[in-house]
């Protein structure tokens, strides 16, 4: 049996967090084989994805950021991949709730180099990642892959669709086929996910990654995206890449590349 090298630059550790006081859900902690604290990169994946990704990205991206000396924290949120209960019994609040408590405890470990702290959400957990972050202004740096920016632009846009992601059955709102709580539908039709842009940190980082042919969330979110920070201090990086669609796959080698030297630059800057 022919065995990665991973094991060379890197530790994997699993862990189980309670989330919403009674949730149990689970995470993996990748470490470089290094001395603590770490740089430290937090995973939010998206609606009715989980801590792995599309054809494994995140266990991809955590392996390639471990090699540069860099940690990655990947948890399910509640209801996905090996968390307790399902998509159906949870709220956007409760999903946002969950988020601040995941980053909680990664800034509250011991080998977090709290200084040194970035977040990378795809899709809602982007948006998540947006929802949280002006109550956390020591998160260095934030990756964002296609988050919805505005709830009701999304749903205008989803039903002028021929084919969507967002269909019923039932009295049941399903999103790729799995139920989903309807009250997350009614708090996403009215979310905004910069209304709390003001009191971001003035030293936060962005990074706002979008593939051109996305379907599921339309440039017309990035375009508010950047109207939004005109006249802030932010550094912000707009990407947009062609032929790729909403999904972030570590496929997408001109998307995966950009991210990971990005975070490297933000994370461990050379001298």
């Amino acid at each position: 049996m022919l065995l990665s090298a991973a094991r060379n630059y890197e530790r994997r550790s699993i862990l189980s967090i309670t989330l919403l006081n009674e949730v149990t859900s689970f995470g993996v902690l990748h470490t470089p084989r290094l001395s603590p604290p770490y740089p430290l990169v937090i995973i939010l994946h998206g609606l009715a994805s989980n801590k792995i990704g599309t054809k494994r990205s995140y266990i991809y991206l955590a392996e390639e950021l471990a090699k540069i000396g860099i940690a990655t924290l990947r948890v399910d949120l509640p209801g996905h991949g090996d968390s307790e209960y399902h998509l159906l019994d949870f709220s956007l609040e409760d999903y946002k709730t969950s988020v601040w408590e995941i980053i909680s405890y990664a800034f509250s470990q011991s080998y977090t180099d709290t200084e040194n702290v970035a977040i990378f959400g795809s899709s809602l957990g982007g948006t998540l990642a947006l929802l949280n972050i002006a109550a956390f202004p020591k998160v260095k740096s934030l990756a964002l892959w296609a988050p919805t920016i505005l709830g009701a632009l999304w749903l205008q846009e989803t039903l002028s669709q021929p084919k969507s992601e967002v269909t019923t059955k039932d009295e049941e709102v399903l999103y790729a086929g799995v139920p989903i709580n309807k009250t997350f539908c009614s708090q996403f039709i009215d979310l905004q996910a910069l209304q709390e842009a003001h009191l971001f940190s003035p030293a936060l980082s962005i990074l706002y990654m979008q593939g051109q042919q996305d379907s599921l969330v339309s440039l017309q979110h990035q375009k508010l995206f950047q109207e939004a920070f005109i006249n802030k201090s932010n550094p912000v990086d707009i990407r947009t890449y062609p032929n790729v669609d909403h999904t972030f796959a570590c496929t997408n080698t001109s998307v995966f590349s950009d991210l990971i030297q990005w975070l490297q630059c933000e994370l461990t800057p050379q001298d």
